[in-house]
């Protein structure tokens, strides 16, 4: 379970608990992205934002996360951790107006195992018989991007990112009966064991409008879009019990939505930057297992902000980065009628190398998924992401 990233029973259903392509700024500033355009950080939830590196920079960024869970329902609590590698990105110039970006990013995780136990009758029975449910699950889905942006006019950016998605989803259930006879245990169990494989292509496209407002303002706006695709992978099925069957259906079972994110950000004299986003997921016209309408329609909105006393001030307070966000997010998933609802605060610090600019960032994030009773679970969460920003200067010539 470790290598989830996620121990929540909700990632039983859709593909998993779901993650925007966010580096640890980002992250610490509630995830916006789409309308925020740095020189000194990569933005891979727009791809317009490449161009705006410097022409001798390059920039790389690795991010490690942890995860604390506090899960509730009416029958009690339960605590669960779990760590692992998040994210890796790279971004270069290849001429003085155009950028270039290419890494790894989580597209869903997947990770949960619990059981119900209880008793019942059977019709024309009088002896009441145990059984106890048991549910299991784990794998993720990445994803590899590659993606060009140019800057036209001086005020205007477009971008492109090629995607491959990969990696595969298990999903295991079982129904156990236990039937004591003649002073001896006897148990019948079916189970059924399904397995997604991922494998597709995608393309987000980006674009942003950027400009001088004021002396020392600076305001950009940006947008994103994702066309719906088919995910071309398989999926099996294998069902145990009475009778054992197996089932390897079409690869056209399951698709990724349309998707379209809309963000500004306001930055004042290179120190205070604010920001909000909201994107949309049409995930109720896409197919799952076949089927369109068994998934439901996720929105976010999302803002956030970062102050610098002085970025080019001799002491190391002045030089450090404050940051501070929150968002609120629809789910996607059906369970049993209900949508569990997600909402979380943010903060971290960015704290810089003296002999570059590069930074160590730390991002922490509160907060909470569902609501507690007796058909639903309640996770309280805290995330913690540390991420190591490299900043070099690479391509120039040396003169002597």
């Amino acid at each position: 379970m470790a290598q989830n990233n996620t121990n929540s029973p909700y990632t039983r259903y859709g593909l998993g608990e779901l993650r925007e392509p966010a580096t640890g700024r980002s992250q610490a500033m509630g995830g916006i992205g789409y309308g925020v355009r740095s020189n000194n950080s990569i933005n891979p939830a727009n791809p317009a934002s490449y161009s705006a590196v410097d022409s001798m920079t390059f920039l790389f960024d690795l991010g490690i996360t942890g995860l604390i869970s506090k899960f509730n329902d009416a029958s009690g609590t339960r605590n669960t951790r779990n760590g692992n590698l998040d994210y890796l990105a790279m971004q270069m110039p290849l001429s003085k107006n155009i950028g270039a970006s290419f890494g790894i990013m989580p597209f869903s995780f997947t990770g949960y195992d619990y059981s119900i136990s209880g008793t019942t009758k059977f019709a024309g029975l009088s002896d009441t018989i145990n059984y106890t449910q048991s549910y299991n699950g784990t794998g993720g889905i990445s994803q590899v991007y590659g993606g060009l942006s140019v800057r036209l006019f001086n005020h205007i950016a477009l971008g492109a990112n090629a995607i491959y998605l990969f990696g595969n989803n298990t999903y295991s259930r079982a129904f156990s009966i236990y039937d004591i006879s003649n002073s001896s245990l006897t148990t019948h169990t079916t189970s059924e064991y399904i397995k997604i494989d991922v494998n597709s292509f995608n393309v987000r496209l980006g674009a942003q409008v950027f400009g001088k407002v004021s002396k020392k303002g600076y305001v950009t706006v940006g947008a994103m879009f994702e066309p719906k695709m088919n995910l071309n992978g398989s999926y099996s099925t294998l069902i145990q019990g009475l009778d054992s069957t197996v089932k390897v259906p079409t690869s056209h079972y399951f698709e990724t939505p349309m998707q379209f994110g809309l963000g500004a950000s306001y930055t004042y004299d290179k120190r205070l930057t604010v920001g909000a986003d909201y994107l949309h997921q049409n995930w109720a016209n896409a197919k799952y297992f076949g089927q369109k309408g068994v998934l439901r329609n996720r929105d976010k909105f999302a803002v956030g902000g970062e102050y610098i006393d002085n970025p080019y001030g001799k002491s190391y307070f002045q030089r450090m980065s404050f940051r501070l966000g929150a968002y609120y997010s629809t789910s996607y998933i059906n369970v049993n009628g209900y949508t569990p609802s997600q909402k979380a605060i943010t903060c971290g610090f960015g704290f810089p190398l003296r002999s570059s600019k590069s930074l160590i960032n730390t991002s922490f994030e509160y907060g909470t998924k569902g609501k507690s009773t007796t058909n639903s679970i309640k996770e309280n969460y805290f995330r913690l992401t540390l991420n190591l920003s490299l900043n070099e200067v690479w391509f120039f010539k040396r003169k002597l």
